[in-house]
């Protein structure tokens, strides 16, 4: 059996596009994961087993794995279709190495925002019954969480400083979305700046129990009450939960972390994710995303963003960083990084992944 402290990864790709009329959804998928494997120099052999990340709602298919899981490499190999968030789905490979069911993986996440209605898609996740009447969708509920996170006392003086860092990184970013794209019509006291910029979104890395470039130091995840009533607004508990299970793996604080690759869906999200995970003090996430270069180098939500493949999109961004290769946004030589995803039904779900520079 492979220690969790043995799993590595060994390759890295990420594309985000919009409505790229010379290639389908299988072509995107198949260049991405192309750009990982070779990422990795060991081409394809050894690779056993396939985890991938996707949804047939975002898909637009029944089954859609029989279609979309060769391109990523699935064929004549272990495949496994984790319909969820990108992160949680490199959880379940890392399990799967830990428990010698696999050697070599690939895994893979993606949604093309381009081919469904995202606020349709939305509105379907929640209770048919008490909860469709009224037409919420998961950007409602992040408007709720910001407003809870201000009545609360959240510091909402730095809201423009902490778009204006966002915006800039995403322009910076050389893999963010730069043409294209599509925002949903805000709902209070969101603006149409706060919100995601939705684009198609690929990403892939290969892990493997052999030592690489970039090691996993810790892992955590968790889970809040389905029905909305029952969850605390602008708290993020499952976050927090999730976070403080990594670092006690990982044996570090979060004060021991030198980078940060947040999964949040609009700006308040990510600053309130920012003080789950303990890097803010309560109130203060807003001003950190301001004034920590740390915080989403990336750009976060702002240079992209396609359901499932954000959380994984934050593992690759945070493993190019680690490996000095994050181009005109790379932070100096940080030596470890925290990523974390996101999932239905609004952010229900979070994964924490901590990662070392080998």
């Amino acid at each position: 059996m492979v220690n969790v402290d043995g799993v590595y990864i060994e390759g890295a790709a990420i594309e985000l596009s919009w409505a790229d009329s010379r290639r389908n959804l299988m072509e995107l998928i198949y260049d991405t994961v192309s750009k990982a494997v070779d990422d990795a120099g060991q081409g394809y052999d050894g690779i056993d087993s396939v985890v991938l990340a996707a949804q047939d709602l975002v898909d637009g298919r029944s089954l859609s794995s029989m279609v979309t899981a060769p391109a990523a490499g699935a064929y004549l190999r272990d495949e496994v279709r984790y319909s969820d968030d990108g992160a949680g789905a490199f959880a379940a490979a890392v399990a799967r190495i830990e428990a010698g069911e696999s050697e070599r993986t690939i895994v893979a996440a993606w949604g093309r925002a381009s081919e469904h209605d995202v606020e349709e898609l939305s509105r379907s996740l929640f209770d048919r019954i008490f909860m469709a009447p009224l037409g919420l969708e998961e950007l409602h509920v992040s408007a709720l969480n910001a407003q809870r996170w201000r009545i609360d006392g959240g510091d909402d003086g730095a809201a423009a400083a902490a778009q204006a860092r966002r915006g800039a990184a995403a322009r910076a970013n050389p893999r963010a979305l730069h043409a294209g794209g599509r925002r949903s019509t805000p709902a209070y006291p969101l603006r149409d700046e706060h919100l995601p910029l939705w684009a198609d979104a690929v990403a892939a890395v290969v892990i493997s129990g052999k030592p690489s470039g970039v090691k996993l130091r810790g892992m955590g995840l968790s889970s809040e009450p389905y029905w909305l009533g029952d969850r605390g607004l602008a708290q993020a508990p499952a976050l927090r939960r999730a976070a403080e299970r990594a670092l006690a793996e990982a044996k570090l604080d979060v004060g021991d972390i030198d980078l940060f690759e947040i999964d949040g869906m609009t700006l308040y999200d990510e600053a309130i994710a920012l003080e789950a995970i303990g890097l803010a003090p309560k109130g203060q996430g807003m001003r950190a995303l301001a004034e920590n270069p740390r915080c989403n180098p990336s750009g976060g939500s702002a240079a992209g963003y396609g359901v499932p493949a954000m959380g994984l999109a934050r593992i690759v961004e945070a493993t190019l960083q680690l490996q000095g290769r994050a181009g005109t946004i790379q932070q100096g030589k940080p030596r470890t990084a925290l990523a974390s995803g996101l999932s239905v039904t609004a952010a229900q779900t979070h994964t924490v992944i901590i990662l070392e520079a080998a």
